[in-house]
């Protein structure tokens, strides 16, 4: 199946045979995960439905779905020697204030719970961007790193696709980086938002490949 499912109308459909995707390509390619911190995994793999009366800002099946797949990325990037990068949600106390990355009003309160999630925590010098917009870009010093990586291309993977990923990737576009966007290692609290934003992603400003093209992709750079 493919990774906007059935969700698109056949007259939406038709747009792809009438315009011409990019194919990812790239030397020296980096991985961004985005936003892969513990709230969105707060109160386990059920339904988000089930979830948003404690559990406010969760992914819920979503996000354990897309650990797996993460996972498995992430050890053949570092195998093949492909960049890590980490971004994630600045909640040091030194940057408290009205700055949000989106205008959602109903979040979980804490500063731990925008830990990096274990499993998929920076080990060794990998790089930890802190950001306070949606783009993982904006305000933020990623372009430098990804420059002194040498960095010609981009991985993103992370949370959510409508949101800080979609952000983020065209942010990403705008300043000229080939993008892959890896359909099993992103997610949404919003299933209909999740596959929308994929299309539109694949159809305007990345390429929307499944986590095993990627990791022969890395294997290969």
């Amino acid at each position: 199946m493919n990774p906007w499912g059935d969700r698109i109308d056949d007259a939406t459909l038709s747009l792809m045979n009438h315009r011409k995707v990019a194919q990812f390509s790239g030397r020296r390619p980096a991985l961004v995960a985005i936003d892969l911190y513990d709230l969105v995994y707060d109160g386990g793999p059920r339904p988000v439905r089930k979830l948003m009366d404690e559990f406010p800002a969760s992914c819920g099946e979503h996000a354990w779905k897309a650990l797996p797949p993460t996972i498995e990325l992430y050890a053949t990037a570092r195998r093949s020697s492909v960049p890590v990068v980490h971004v994630t949600y600045d909640s040091r106390a030194e940057t408290d204030g009205k700055v949000r990355p989106t205008n959602r009003q109903h979040r979980q309160a804490g500063r731990t719970i925008f830990k990096i999630k274990d499993e998929l925590a920076p080990i060794d010098d990998e790089v930890v961007v802190y950001k306070k917009r949606a783009g993982a870009f904006f305000g933020t010093p990623l372009p430098a790193f990804l420059n002194e990586m040498g960095a010609d291309s981009l991985f993103i993977v992370g949370e959510s696709t409508s949101g800080c990923v979609r952000s983020s990737v065209v942010e990403a576009w705008s300043l000229g980086y080939p993008v892959a966007v890896i359909s099993d290692c992103v997610f949404d609290r919003s299933e209909l938002s999740h596959q929308v934003s994929l299309f539109d992603m694949h159809l305007k400003y990345a390429t929307v490949i499944p986590v095993s093209t990627a990791c022969d992709l890395m294997r290969n750079a």
